[in-house]
């Protein structure tokens, strides 16, 4: 990959030439959501929803979490959480629900006008509780039915009554879709829609897994914006393409032994959520020192593929298996796989006020993961969307008292 000579000081992270790519993938999911709404075709979902069955079913899925990244990143969270605060929700309430609730609340002074109207509102809790009450909330400011699929949580193995208790509820969900939209599932399209998802998720995965190379090939800040469609888009077809170029540069970066970053030096895990009204100013600030975060137990969460004879039992098993479903033992030994695989100089926790579910235990696992690898942790304190509650220089701070640790 040839490096462009402009005579002024390079910067400390390479940018990816596929972000153009990726801008049109997302675009074009924008404008399919607007038509889907037009046409009653919309559901809005949470990010662990088994997304599969109403893509093969002909409807077309949107994520307010992803929204909520969207809101963090044109950094106007305080103003849009504080439209859900005007009607009474807590500042203590996930900054996602808060961004989702006052967007929808006024979309008029909100990005991209807010998301367009669902006709369907489809929750998992295998992610928080919070989504069921959030999106009764945006069940009585749309009209829109809400549907919950339950996946109990899991402490060590998944248990064959629990995972008949899941797909039973998969049954009802394409009740509930048929019976909402007039739809029916077909198998041979099921199968072709989880088909594409395990292309994408493949191709995604070695991605990630790439960078247990030396330089990595990627950056935080490059993980989180590519997961993007892994996450809205699965099943699409369309997002194969994109994944697939992906993973050419990134394998261009490793054969040519060019890393996200230009003078990799200190190699750390991330936990949780980024800042997203800050992600490539936290990211590319610590690159200039060095620092590249070759792993991170949020992305790495997308790799599950719906696959076997029985599919609902398949997905059953996938989406109750996802990482913030598991116990905290789960997590810490996630943690310590990961950074013994991508051979890991330490980690970073980000305690993100708003997602309690992902944050609760990290003073915890910060202890058992520095024991079980003998590599120093620190955590730092913030939002994922509300950066009223970022303090940049508390974070430096710390951060700094675990860079002195590498000299």
């Amino acid at each position: 990959m040839a490096e462009k000579s402009s005579g002024k000081e390079e910067k400390a992270y390479r940018p990816l030439n596929t972000q153009g790519l990726l801008e049109q993938v997302l675009f074009r999911y924008v404008l399919e959501g607007n038509a889907a709404s037009e046409a009653g075709r919309l559901a809005w979902v949470t990010s662990g929803f088994p997304v599969e069955i109403p893509v093969a079913m002909g409807i077309t899925a949107t994520y307010p979490e992803q929204y909520g990244a969207v809101v963090g990143s044109q950094k106007v969270g305080p103003t849009i959480c504080g439209f859900a605060e005007e009607l009474g929700y807590s500042q203590e309430l996930c900054s996602y629900a808060r961004s989702s609730i006052g967007s929808t609340r006024k979309p008029e002074e909100s990005p991209l006008e807010g998301l367009p109207k669902p006709q369907a509102l489809l929750a998992c809790n295998n992610i928080c509780g919070t989504v069921l009450r959030w999106y009764d909330a945006i069940s009585q400011l749309t009209g829109a039915p809400v549907f919950l699929l339950d996946t109990p949580p899991i402490e060590g193995e998944q248990q064959p009554h629990h995972v008949a208790y899941v797909r039973r509820g998969i049954e009802h969900l394409v009740e509930f879709l048929s019976s909402t939209f007039g739809v029916t599932l077909e198998e041979a399209r099921l199968r072709e829609v989880a088909a594409n998802s395990t292309k994408a998720i493949g191709l995604w995965t070695k991605s990630l897994e790439a960078c247990k190379n030396k330089p990595s090939p990627l950056n935080c800040a490059d993980r989180f914006t590519t997961m993007a469609p892994i996450v809205t888009m699965r099943g699409a077809e369309d997002i194969i393409e994109f994944y697939q170029a992906l993973y050419d540069e990134v394998q261009e970066r490793v054969s040519q032994g060019v890393g996200a970053i230009r003078d990799e030096k200190i190699r750390l895990l991330w936990d949780n959520i980024p800042p997203w009204f800050s992600i490539f100013r936290f990211f590319n600030g610590l690159a200039k020192r060095g620092v590249v975060f070759p792993a991170d137990t949020y992305t790495h969460a997308w790799s599950g593929s719906i696959e076997g004879e029985d599919l609902f039992a398949s997905a059953a098993t996938i989406y109750s298996n996802v990482y913030l479903n598991k116990g905290l033992q789960a997590k810490v030994d996630k943690m310590v796989q990961l950074i013994k695989d991508y051979d890991l100089d330490g980690f970073v926790m980000f305690s993100v006020r708003s997602c309690k579910r992902y944050s609760l235990g990290q003073l915890v696992s910060k202890e058992l993961v520095t024991e079980q690898t003998g590599v120093p942790g620190v955590v730092i304190e913030g939002d994922m969307v509300d950066s009223r509650l970022f303090n940049e220089a508390q974070i430096q701070t710390r951060i700094d008292a675990l860079l002195e640790m590498f000299q």
